[in-house]
């Protein structure tokens, strides 16, 4: 068995939580991987569903998600392919050449009190899919949303992480661009691997936790006026 994903939606004015089994088959078919991968990307799905237990299995085309014609819901692997709004049913080979799985979702909580040029912009108005909360322990936080990117050659290649592009317009934050200084590709992808530094058995899980929270981090840094940021091992 697969493991389940769940996406809060409003029927009849009130939250419901929908709950669904990852369609491991439908995944496969649309990266164009055949049953030598399904252990692998069952793991990386298992990985995910204990680690990041609320970002969602969906496909992209390069940063942009491909989305319900109908409704510009999100599409998730429930029975198949579908929109998890409004579960309109979408056949792999209507997709793009182009689309990939990825995972969307929200990064870990990143506290911004002590980012004294960035914290009340954020706070004042937060980037379109970017959250600004406060509890006890860390005073206001900043979620930030990313797009984890399988691409076909994988595990030969690397997850590519990219930020929405909202994220680039926090004033302080670098415009999108590649740079050696702040460790970004184009189209706000995240410079995360030096050349060999990839290993066959990483995982997105492992790359989210050890290398993108980091950089998200930093760059928050950078933008705040630190600009050795990256210059700094963590």
């Amino acid at each position: 068995m697969c493991a389940q994903q769940m996406f809060p939606r409003q029927v009849d004015g009130a939250i419901s939580h929908h709950k669904w089994e990852v369609d491991l088959e439908s995944a496969l078919q649309v990266q164009g991987w055949s049953g030598k991968q399904r252990d692998r990307i069952e793991r990386e799905i298992d990985e995910m569903a204990k680690h990041f237990p609320r970002w969602l299995l969906t496909v992209s085309i390069d940063r942009e998600r491909v989305v319900c014609k109908h409704c510009g819901g999100m599409l998730v692997f429930d029975r198949g392919l579908r929109c998890v709004q409004c579960e309109t049913a979408l056949r792999s080979q209507q997709l793009p050449t182009e689309a990939r799985l990825a995972w969307f979702g929200l990064m870990p909580p990143i506290g911004i009190d002590g980012l004294t040029k960035l914290r009340k912009g954020l706070i004042d108005k937060p980037p379109p899919q970017h959250v600004v909360g406060q509890r006890p322990d860390i005073g206001h936080y900043l979620l930030v949303p990313t797009l984890a990117i399988y691409p076909s050659e994988f595990p030969n290649s690397p997850v590519r992480v990219a930020y929405l592009p909202g994220f680039s317009k926090i004033p302080g934050i670098p415009r999108e661009g590649p740079s050696h200084t702040y460790h970004m590709l184009s189209n706000g992808f995240m410079c995360l691997f030096a050349a060999g530094e990839w290993k066959r058995d990483m995982t997105c899980c492992s790359v989210l936790q050890q290398r993108a929270y980091a950089h998200v981090i930093k760059l928050l840094n950078y933008g705040n006026g630190k600009r050795d940021a990256f210059a700094i091992v963590t």
